[in-house]
């Protein structure tokens, strides 16, 4: 809309009203009018003279002309010269203190120059006069909102739209006041309807991409109206652009627009390169690309920028562990690394713990993780949680995650303490281990999401063992022990790349199948004719090493085909095929289905002969679903706990024939099992047979393993001794 008036940083008080009768006014009004029609365009463009001219020679014929003064008034105004355009209206309003015009125009004033009370009173008049002028009831809402009387605000803008229907700037600046009196869906209903009636009003764009931020309901939506805001004025965003990218970024990227996503941080990081959560949530979207080196190249620059940010410090240290040409030295070098930065300053200010050291008594034993709802972490504890002697130990449980959901509520009946510490600061964390007494901590994460892991760098319990989380060393002095499988690190093979003492457990391994699972189907094989081998591993696993290996496999195996599950988006989708086709395998070999519920997930088995593992970062849950399906798990052993997951559950099942030593026996296998459809059918039909009777199905043989690996921990402290490796008898 037309606003008659701009900003003046030198306000100027009015001359006081002379009080005359309504009657007198009203008849000074009728006498006023112009005698000619006042040219608005002309003013709209900033061609005032014909304006200024055209009112000068009606008040050279009458000087009392109130519409004349307030129209030349509204000019010094728009050119600033507020003290010209101040005394102006106060010869207008002298002459007709009635006059709504006149009135507006002081209003605009005194609102433009923050001087909101004195708008008020002005405004007041002016809609008291002309009740019908949208605009008076627009500046009142404005000033009024600005001395916080909201109420008042809002009913001035209804007024304004009442008057008004097509009036953006009303609709717009009613859902500043809905939303901060806290009615969100209100405030977006009006950014909505704003931005429908003017498209070119940027504010309202603006406004909506800010709310549905918050909202995390609607991302493209939020994007265009960000990308609609900035293409109409690119400065509207100010020193927020790089944080807005950012957040649209994080927006997009939960709601699996990966591609948009990756654009938002790009874009937030050209506008502010040392935005440290930017390059972190950038390497955090390359990676579901299986673009690890760039990602890895961002986690760096976040990292560079902000030292002290720790969990770019584990998404780095994370995604190191699936990148195939880098030594399992530096790796361990680089978590080293993590721990000088984050524990060093707690090293030497180590308190002693002043447990009793009874070496049978009952112990408290307290576990850390953000994953106790329905996830993969969650289903390995909770049969162990209902395995353990609580007789000799108390589970004491320390939840990073502010999301409950059923499975939480089950594990909450087998603990004796259940703390949520989402909120809690690492020293208050720490602080209330120390007073719960905890005779042994375990860290459930490792360098995983939301891990609680500079709790453990200031030694809150006397014994502390990572398990589970991630299949490398945390890093940290601190941390006594890792709780491994025999299989995954035999005698010497990776105790040099540990800062922890490895405890090897005859299995480590449990696994919970899905009650409604499916039963395991016969060989596609034997009625397709050709091999279909799949994948259900998380897209940032598939890397380029890892298509180009499955590209092998496929190329040697004529006909054969490649089911890629869990792959939603579109744009990872097209880059792996892109990948494929570089590699000289055909699109049409290549079917992709996406995220599924897990009915139909395991379904999905019903289609695939044999699963090819990722490398150097294996499969682990997807690896033992597979097996409940019947389908056996071809994996590359490697030099490494996260590329001999693979190695675990085969060993564990005597499926020793589905261990590759090296890509070209990975191949050779491939093909020799494409080849031999009557063995593979034979293993299909009891590979649940042997998951069922594996210790990964066995809670209270694994569970006791557990305990006796606590109590010898336990013994060794309390005999004084430092942490050592050592195996459990099985």
């Amino acid at each position: 809309m037309f606003d008659w008036l701009k900003r003046n940083k030198k306000p100027r008080e009015p001359v006081r009203e002379t009080p005359r009768t309504d009657e007198h006014f009203a008849h000074v009004a009728e006498q006023a009018k112009p005698a000619e029609p006042f040219d608005i365009a002309s003013l709209e463009l900033g061609k005032f003279s014909a304006a200024e001219a055209a009112d000068v020679k009606i008040l050279e014929a009458d000087d009392a002309n109130v519409g004349a003064l307030t129209r030349l008034a509204a000019v010094a105004a728009l050119q600033g010269r507020e003290a010209q355009s101040m005394t102006l209206l106060s010869r207008a309003i002298t002459i007709n203190p009635l006059d709504a015009d006149a009135h507006l125009c002081l209003g605009k004033i005194h609102l433009d120059h923050d001087r909101n009370e004195k708008a008020v009173a002005s405004l007041e008049v002016a809609v008291r006069h002309k009740s019908n002028n949208a605009e008076a009831h627009y500046k009142l809402g404005n000033a009024l909102k600005n001395l916080g009387k909201l109420s008042e605000a809002l009913a001035c803008y209804r007024n304004a739209v009442l008057f008004k229907a097509s009036y953006a700037e009303a609709y717009n600046n009613m859902g500043v006041v809905h939303q901060q009196r806290g009615h969100r869906d209100d405030a977006i209903t009006c950014y909505r309807k704003a931005a429908a009636l003017n498209p070119k009003l940027a504010f309202a764009q603006f406004n909506l991409c800010l709310l549905l931020l918050d909202e995390a309901s609607n991302p493209q939506e939020a994007l265009d109206n960000f990308e609609k805001a900035l293409a109409l004025e690119p400065e509207i965003a100010g020193s927020r652009l790089a944080e807005t990218y950012n957040r649209l970024g994080v927006l997009l990227q939960s709601h699996g627009k990966l591609k948009e996503a990756l654009s938002c941080f790009e874009n937030a990081i050209a506008v502010k390169p040392d935005l440290g959560e930017a390059n972190n949530n950038l390497g955090m979207t390359l990676s579901h690309f299986g673009r690890h080196e760039e990602a890895i190249a961002a986690f760096r620059r976040a990292i560079t920028t902000d030292p002290n940010l720790a969990y770019a410090h584990s998404n780095l240290l994370f995604y190191l562990s699936h990148v195939a040409n880098i030594a399992p030295e530096a790796v361990f070098a680089e978590h080293c690394a993590f721990g000088d930065r984050f524990e060093g300053p707690f090293r030497s200010q180590s308190k002693s713990h002043d447990n009793v050291r009874d070496r049978e008594r009952k112990l408290r034993v307290g576990f850390v993780s953000a994953d106790l709802r329905d996830h993969a972490v969650a289903a390995f504890v909770e049969p162990i949680w209902a395995e353990l002697d609580k007789q000799q130990f108390e589970i004491w449980v320390y939840s990073n995650n502010v999301y409950e959901d059923a499975v939480t509520q089950r594990l909450k009946k087998n603990t004796h303490s259940w703390v949520n510490v989402a909120r809690m600061s690492y020293d208050a964390m720490a602080a209330r281990i120390r007073e719960d007494r905890i005779d042994i901590l375990f860290d459930l994460s490792g360098h995983t999401a939301d891990n609680r892991l500079l709790t453990f760098a200031r030694k809150p319990a006397p014994i502390q063992v990572t398990w589970i989380g991630s299949p490398n060393t945390t890093g940290l002095r601190s941390m006594d022990y890792y709780l491994a499988d025999r299989f995954s690190t035999p005698p010497g093979l990776l105790d040099g790349l540990f800062t922890e003492k490895i405890v090897r457990l005859p299995s480590g391994v449990l696994f919970q199948p899905f009650g409604a699972a499916p039963d395991v189907n016969d060989l596609p094989l034997l009625s397709n004719g050709t091999i279909t081998f799949g994948s259900f591993n998380r897209s940032d696993k598939l890397a380029e090493n890892v298509v180009m290996l499955w590209s092998k496999v496929l190329n040697s195996v004529p006909g054969s085909r490649l089911l890629l599950g869990g792959v939603s988006d579109s744009a990872i989708q097209a880059h792996l095929a892109n990948m494929f086709s570089r590699h000289g395998v055909d699109d049409s070999r290549l079917l992709f289905f996406p995220r599924t519920p897990m009915a139909e997930y395991l379904d999905l088995h019903h289609k695939v002969d044999l699963i090819l593992d990722t490398f150097p970062f294996g499969g682990g849950t997807t690896s033992c679903h597979a097996a409940w399906m019947g389908v056996p798990v071809l994996t590359l052993a490697g030099k490494t706990m996260a590329s001999r997951v693979g190695v675990i559950i085969n060993s564990n099942l005597g499926l020793n024939e589905f261990i590759a030593e090296s890509e070209d026996q990975f191949v050779a296998k491939a093909t020799l099992w494409s080849q031999q459809a009557p063995e593979l059918a034979a293993i299909r039909s009891e590979l649940r047979s042997r998951m069922q009777a594996s210790p990964f199905r066995q809670p209270p043989l694994v569970t006791r393993w557990l305990e006796s690996a606590m109590r010898t921990m336990w013994h060794r402290w309390c005999d004084g001794l430092q942490p050592e490796s050592f195996g459990v008898d099985p």
